[in-house]
């Protein structure tokens, strides 16, 4: 029986980072890009460098907190979208609170602290939509591959979907286009602010933990009753697959900023 529940905990733990671990990772590459841009472009230009993009970055990073805080029911109880006057240099913040003994609001936390994802891609797909209305048609195309068998060919699918989406952004069309060059400030700016702070982590850690446990609990019932979930977690991989290539978008433009920013702190 102790073997039994063993191999349940340790299937539940793949399984958790099955549903979760993309976001992870995208939030992980972000923040380490975000933290070490933000290093020259502080030593170059200062406070005010900063200041560039969160006007605009920041209040969608703090959007994506609100918006999963309202689906999961916590209760807000402070927000400020963007303020550059707080003593201790937070740009923006969503207080919140919720009830510890409801499954939903814990598992509520995981998603909340991971908004800014959610918030940002949704954010750099309208921007696409809006301003690059070409591009997005032709992105349109890499949606329709395949979800079947999500376990095979991830890296495959991935690499397809980012390729596809690169293309039909740094098209040589849109190098000469007035729409795409506001689209790039934007992503930027947008992709800037969607890492990660301690907080969120620290909140998702807590929604983390709850997931697992319900997860491991789905196992439980599955392997008493001999019930099938995997159809279930194969759907989610394969959403996961999409919002990956999407996320790559701000990846990549997180990048950008990284180069520019190492380069004009070495130039000034």
């Amino acid at each position: 029986m102790e073997n039994t529940f063993l191999t349940v905990f340790r299937v539940s733990l793949f399984d958790t980072f099955y549903v979760t671990g993309s976001l992870i990772l995208v939030g992980m590459i972000l923040g380490l890009l975000e933290n070490r841009a933000n290093f020259y472009v502080q030593r170059a230009f200062g406070r005010k460098g900063i200041l560039v993009t969160a006007w605009i970055g920041t209040p969608i990073h703090e959007l994506g907190h609100l918006l999963m805080c309202y689906v999961f029911r916590h209760k807000i109880t402070k927000l400020k979208l963007f303020s550059h006057k707080e003593k201790d240099g937070t740009l923006g913040y969503v207080n919140h609170s919720w009830n510890p003994k409801s499954l939903y609001q814990n598992i509520g936390n995981f998603f909340i602290g991971m908004g800014p994802i959610f918030s940002g891609t949704v954010a750099l797909i309208i921007g696409m939509k809006l301003l690059l209305p070409d591009s997005f048609t032709r992105v349109a195309d890499y949606l329709t591959l395949e979800p079947a068998q999500p376990d095979q060919y991830i890296l495959t699918k991935i690499f397809a979907l980012t390729a596809g989406l690169f293309q039909s952004i740094f098209s040589l069309e849109n190098l000469f286009s007035l729409n795409f060059w506001i689209y790039f400030a934007l992503a930027i700016a947008i992709s800037s602010h969607m890492a990660l702070s301690k907080e969120d982590l620290k909140g998702a850690g807590r929604g983390f933990v709850t997931i697992l446990f319900f997860i491991l609990l789905i196992n439980l019932v599955a392997l008493v009753f001999n019930a099938d979930f995997s159809g279930l977690f194969a759907e989610i991989l394969a959403l996961n697959v999409y919002l990956v290539a999407f996320s790559m978008i701000s990846i990549v433009f997180s990048l950008i900023r990284l180069v520019l920013s190492a380069f004009a702190y070495h130039l000034v």
